[in-house]
């Protein structure tokens, strides 16, 4: 009889162990996330005309919590963004501080471009798959991001000449809108999908007050 109950028992412990052997362990959550993309600018009105140059760069610190033993998580963090409105307006600024728009068709620059930077907060759902021998695994994320406006600029860049105007305004000072993260290993697509206007007030509303921005390009998660 205590034979039999000493083989039920390694029997229980052998059963246990493989158990075990084959419990999903969840991989470390990244905690840095570089999102480099191509700016689109949508509904936007009158005669402005964006370059294929517009870009937005957004670097993210992110903490996660796994949900057990499980393939989610959520994270969380702050991020600080730049996006650059490459395109034929420029803001041109006076010495009493008197803003002028003006439409740079026909005329020959380097660099003309409007820019937008925040301090953003970051809430992202995550899934990742089972990690291969390798520690490679597919990622989701879903996540929503809300920003407050720092700085705003305009900046033009001639042969032979070149101006900045900081603290131009205009641009909304909230920035919010959804994302989404998908790939395997650390280069991932990235689509954001913003929800507020590009501008809220000033000279450039009749260009862009109706306008929102949306972003493609590529998530780099460390």
């Amino acid at each position: 009889m205590r034979k039999f109950q000493y083989v039920l028992l390694i029997l229980l412990a052998s059963s246990l162990a493989f158990a075990q052997g084959k419990a999903f362990i969840p991989e470390p959550g990244e905690g840095v996330s570089f999102n480099t993309s191509s700016l689109m600018v949508v509904g936007a009105g009158g005669t402005f005309v964006p370059a294929w140059q517009a870009n937005s760069q957004e670097v993210q610190l992110l903490r996660e919590s796994t949900f057990g033993l499980t393939h989610f998580g959520l994270a969380y963090g702050v991020g600080y963004s730049g996006h650059f409105y490459h395109g034929n307006l420029h803001i041109d600024v006076s010495a009493d501080g008197t803003q002028t728009l003006q439409n740079m068709d026909g005329v020959t620059y380097l660099s003309n471009r409007l820019a937008a930077e925040y301090v953003d907060g970051v809430l992202e759902f995550r899934y990742r798959s089972t990690a291969n021998k390798k520690g490679r695994y597919n990622r989701f994320y879903v996540g929503v991001i809300a920003g407050y406006r720092v700085d705003s600029y305009a900046y033009l860049q001639a042969e032979n000449y070149r101006v900045k105007f900081y603290n131009i305004g205009g641009f909304s000072t909230l920035r919010y809108g959804a994302y989404l993260k998908a790939g395997r290993g650390p280069f991932n697509l990235y689509y954001y999908y913003g929800l507020n206007p590009i501008v809220e007030s000033g000279v450039l509303v009749p260009e862009l007050g109706a306008a929102t921005s949306q972003n493609i390009g590529l998530a780099i998660t460390l």
